[in-house]
C-alpha cells in the first residue's frame, strides 16, 4: 500500500512528467476528446461510466471538478492517443469488473448521489485493503482520474495553485526526506 506522501510524490512527478513532454518534440500528443462528443476509444457506455466515477472520485468543491475540466475527454484521449493494446485491453477489463461490482445490487449508473457516493466508497475501500489485488484495474483506474485531472490547464492551476511565471522565491526552505516531516 502506498503512503499519500508516494502518491503525492508520484503525483508531481506526472504533472512535471506532463509538462517535460510537452517540451519534446518526438512525444505522442494527448488530445482529449470533447465533451459532448463520443469517445474515440470508450464505447458510449463506459463513456458515461468513466464520467461518473471521474466526477464522484473529483466532485466539484471550490475549485473545478473532473467533469470540469474534461478528465473523462482526457482519459479517453490518453487511450486513444497513447496507450499500448496491452493498457487497453486492461483498462477494458477494469471499466468492466468495477461496473459489475458497482451494479451488483442494481444499476450503478442510476443510483442517485448518495447510494452511488455509497457503491464507490464501498469498492474504494475494498480495492486498498492489503491483499485486494483483485481490484487492482480500480487503483489503475483512479490513478488515471486523479493523474488526469492534475495534468489538465484547470486542475494544474486551480487546485495545485500553479502559475506558468514562479512569483516569490524563498531560498531558505527545509527539506526532509523523513517521514512525518
Amino acid at each position: 500500500m502506498k503512503t499519500r506522501r508516494e502518491f503525492l510524490r508520484e503525483l508531481i512527478v506526472s504533472v512535471g512528467g506532463v509538462s517535460a513532454l510537452a517540451a519534446c518534440g518526438d512525444a505522442p500528443v494527448v488530445v482529449a476528446t470533447a465533451t459532448g462528443e463520443p469517445g474515440r476509444f470508450h464505447t458510449p457506455e463506459e463513456m458515461e461510466l468513466v464520467s461518473r466515477l471521474s466526477e464522484l472520485i473529483i466532485p466539484r468543491t471550490e475549485t473545478p471538478g473532473a467533469l470540469d475540466v474534461n478528465v473523462p475527454g482526457y482519459i479517453d484521449g490518453l487511450m486513444a492517443d497513447w496507450a499500448s493494446e496491452e493498457t487497453r485491453a486492461a483498462h477494458r477489463r477494469a471499466l468492466t469488473e468495477i461496473s459489475s461490482r458497482l451494479s451488483a445490487n442494481g444499476d450503478f449508473l442510476a443510483l442517485d448521489e448518495t447510494g452511488a457516493e455509497a457503491a464507490l466508497a464501498e469498492l474504494d475501500r475494498s480495492a486498498f485493503e492489503e491483499a485486494a489485488d483483485e481490484l487492482g484495474g480500480y487503483r489503475t483506474f483512479k490513478g488515471y482520474v486523479t493523474r488526469s485531472y492534475f495534468a489538465t490547464e484547470g486542475g494544474a492551476r486551480e487546485e495545485l495553485q500553479w502559475v506558468g511565471v514562479p512569483g516569490r522565491w524563498d531560498p531558505n526552505v527545509v527539506v526532509s526526506d523523513r517521514q512525518g516531516v
